[in-house]
């Protein structure tokens, strides 16, 4: 009898033990996943603004695949199609680069990972993109650091429209936040931006705008993973809604421009950035061919393309080790 009880007490313990042992393996695996949400790509809208010092910091430094382990290159081009690598390590520690052109100066925002803490910073170059000034931290009003990600620039009447994703979460909360929102603010120099305004909000997480216009109205991409939602604004690019009948799951991250008669939108593909027409029409088809590809080991991605004054082609792309890989 007595060895029938400690063999049962024994097999208890094990049992409990393994009942631990798995909790922490589930609790565990779901921190990562919040650290990831958090710090790689942020969430949704602005929440209330507190004094510097009671933001809360954050960085992706733990995280392989945050912006900390990603650069920035660029590539010309004299026709939307063939693209040549300048194969210049631009910006290191930084990630998502967003460009656009202002009396001939290039305004280029991106998510910046080099300090103590994760934040958007914009650089000008007067020279065609071969050098740039310092990083300037933007600001947004209302907007605490960690909830602005994701930059998409425009030029609207000689005015910055900056459109990003939005965070409302700080690390240590706990509840997913319910909604994912696009948000857009308006500079006159580059850096504050004011009047944040919500552009697009939906049930499921949503990243990196790509707004765009045609002749009839502003557009706006938006990435749920590998697959794009198309949103249309009839309010001069305020607010958009989603277009049910657009369905396209080849690849995500995607910027679009017009490059002479054609809305070309440049994405993430298999391989490295691919392309698609047909953006102006809500139906996108895809182009023979890669534009961009990767070098072995690694993955390009977060494509931004403006024309210069010259009337070629610049895009600015992020790169990361292929082992690391996420959108």
């Amino acid at each position: 009898m007595l060895q029938e009880k400690n063999t049962f007490k024994k097999v208890l313990w094990i049992f409990i033990c393994i009942l631990i042992l798995a909790g922490i393996g589930i609790g565990g695996f779901f921190i990562y996943k919040k650290q990831i949400t958090v710090t790689n790509k942020a969430i949704s809208s602005p929440p209330p603004v507190t004094k510097n010092s009671d933001q809360p910091k954050v960085s992706s430094k733990n995280n392989p695949n945050g912006p900390y382990y990603h650069q920035i290159y660029a590539a010309t081009s004299t026709d939307g199609l063939a693209w040549n690598k300048q194969n210049k390590l631009l910006f290191d520690h930084a990630s998502v680069p967003g460009a656009v052109l202002k009396n001939n100066k290039i305004y280029l925002y991106f998510v910046d990972a080099s300090g103590d803490e994760d934040q958007l910073s914009m650089v000008v170059s007067t020279d065609n993109g071969r050098t740039f000034g310092e990083r300037e931290k933007v600001k947004v009003q209302d907007t605490p650091t960690y909830a602005i990600v994701d930059p998409h620039p425009e030029l609207v009447d000689g005015k910055i429209h900056l459109y990003y994703f939005s965070n409302p979460m700080t690390p240590d909360q706990k509840k997913e936040p319910e909604v994912f929102r696009i948000y857009s603010a308006i500079s006159n120099d580059g850096i504050n931006f004011d009047n944040p305004q919500m552009a697009f909000e939906n049930p499921v997480l949503i990243t990196d705008p790509d707004v765009f216009e045609t002749s009839k109205d502003w557009r706006m991409f938006i990435s749920e993973g590998t697959k794009l939602i198309l949103t249309i604004s009839t309010d001069g690019g305020i607010t958009f809604k989603k277009d049910e009948n657009f369905s396209w799951n080849k690849g995500g991250v995607c910027d679009t421009a017009k490059i002479g008669d054609t809305f070309r939108t440049f994405y993430c593909g298999e391989g490295g950035i691919k392309s698609a027409t047909g953006a102006e029409n809500g139906k996108l088809t895809t182009e023979d061919g890669v534009r961009l590809s990767a070098d072995a080991g690694q993955i390009i991605c977060d494509p931004s393309i403006i024309k210069l004054e010259n009337g070629s082609y610049l895009m600015f792309y992020k790169t990361q080790e292929m082992k690391k890989q996420s959108l």
